[in-house]
């Protein structure tokens, strides 16, 4: 049994530090008993005038060494923890590869080199406000990037707890946002923004973009999607793909079917004609027969059939020899897949779907989300909708056709 630990008090300027043993988990794994110095949490000055003064303070710190509650793997430098236990032992093991990238480049840009030699023990809710205020100042990233480096490292205490290695409350739990520039707002396609896109856009595209704005699935569901998963009626979510990584669908909810409207149901049908024998395993495949690169067909097929120059109309491509610089025509751009899926929302709503239902066709498990993310800022009321959307889509395409044959025809 280990002796009991007074510990040794002195006094540096307006400041009070106890010394005192402890043993402390090296890098190779072993254990060293070392002296260690640590400040009090008072100043000298007023009643704490003595050494036995600021007796209380000393015996709060090291009761729990005094009474062996502190487990020594909680000496271990954050580093050392990070890489070693919280990375592989717990993130790669149950977290999605595409979550696991995310928190892989916030911990190597953001934190690593920050954090420098602190232990868990020794990590406070102050290190963890410098630490986001040292981000802010020096990146000048947005609030929601700052959100996330405090959700990984609130993780990586949590999973010490977890572990038994620390007791208490969690460190970043009371650490702030640092004011910073505001996330940008979300865009959301309209009905004829995506009616527009529909017309000019080439096969397979028109069609893979027509299930992303029908459906409302996500890039890697989208990815996901095999001709087994389609019944004519209805997609089913079965999978998620992300760069090479399959795994499950994000959520349970996330796993229910999908309604299909008959515009919808037709392209789909027409797309499996065109694979002819090739229409096995990916809806959406390319060259190889594996799923689609979803990031490589804006900038090869969407971005040059839909964007034009808002000056003369013509193509980035074919601007070449224009005399004034190309300037996108920003009635219709580009703004990523997740737009499609907050358009669906935004469109179902506008059309008088009831937040609940709109809730069950984007498979969000807390309506809130819906709400207050997905739903931009248009009319309320409430009725049932994967149809109407069809029937607004049908009329937009008439109406487009119509214009412009009305356009064609000789003055």
């Amino acid at each position: 049994m280990k002796r009991r630990q007074k510990g040794y008090v002195f006094r540096k300027g307006k400041s009070w530090f106890v010394r005192y043993c402890d043993d402390i988990l090296q890098d190779d794994g072993t254990i060293k008993r070392k002296l260690v110095c640590k400040k009090l949490d008072v100043e000298f000055g007023g009643v704490y005038r003595t050494k036995s003064s600021v007796k209380p303070f000393v015996e709060d710190t090291l009761r729990p060494i005094n009474r062996g509650l502190i487990d020594v793997r909680s000496t271990a430098r954050i580093v050392k923890f990070v890489e070693d236990t919280y990375f592989p032992q717990y993130a790669d093991e149950r977290l999605r590869a595409s979550t696991r990238k995310a928190y892989k480049d916030t911990w190597r840009v953001h934190i690593k080199n920050r954090i420098g030699d602190l232990t868990l023990r020794e990590f406070r809710t102050v290190d963890g406000e410098q630490l986001l205020s040292s981000v802010a100042k020096d990146t000048g990233i947005g609030k929601n990037s700052l959100k996330h480096i405090k959700s990984f490292l609130s993780g990586v205490f949590k999973q010490a707890k977890r572990l038994g290695i620390l007791d208490g409350v969690n460190p970043m739990q009371d650490v702030s946002i640092p004011r910073t520039v505001e996330p940008k707002d979300t865009y959301a396609y309209s009905l004829s923004e995506i009616t527009r896109m529909l017309a000019l856009l080439p096969e397979p595209a028109r069609t893979v973009v027509l299930t992303a704005a029908m459906s409302g699935l996500r890039k890697g569901e989208l990815r996901g999607l095999q001709w087994d998963d389609f019944d004519g009626k209805q997609l089913y979510v079965r999978r998620s793909i992300w760069t090479k990584y399959s795994s499950e669908p994000k959520t349970r909810r996330s796993a229910s079917p999908v309604p299909v409207v008959k515009e919808l149901a037709e392209a789909l049908e027409e797309h499996r004609h065109r694979m002819g024998k090739l229409a096995v395993g990916p809806i959406f495949q390319g060259g190889t027969g594996n799923p689609l690169n979803l990031d490589n067909l804006p900038r090869r097929v969407i971005q040059p059939a839909i964007e034009h120059c808002s000056v003369c109309g013509k193509r980035k491509r074919k601007h070449k020899r224009e005399k004034h610089p190309f300037k996108l025509d920003e009635s219709l751009c580009w703004h990523g897949w997740h737009a499609f899926r907050r358009g669906l929302a935004t469109n179902l709503h506008a059309l008088r779907v009831d937040d609940k239902t709109i809730q069950a066709i984007l498979r969000h498990s807390n309506i809130g989300i819906t709400q207050n993310i997905y739903i931009k800022h248009v009319d309320e009321s409430g009725v049932n909708a994967m149809d109407l959307l069809g029937l607004e889509m049908e009329k937009n395409r008439i109406n487009n056709a119509f214009a412009t044959k009305q356009n064609q025809l000789p003055n």
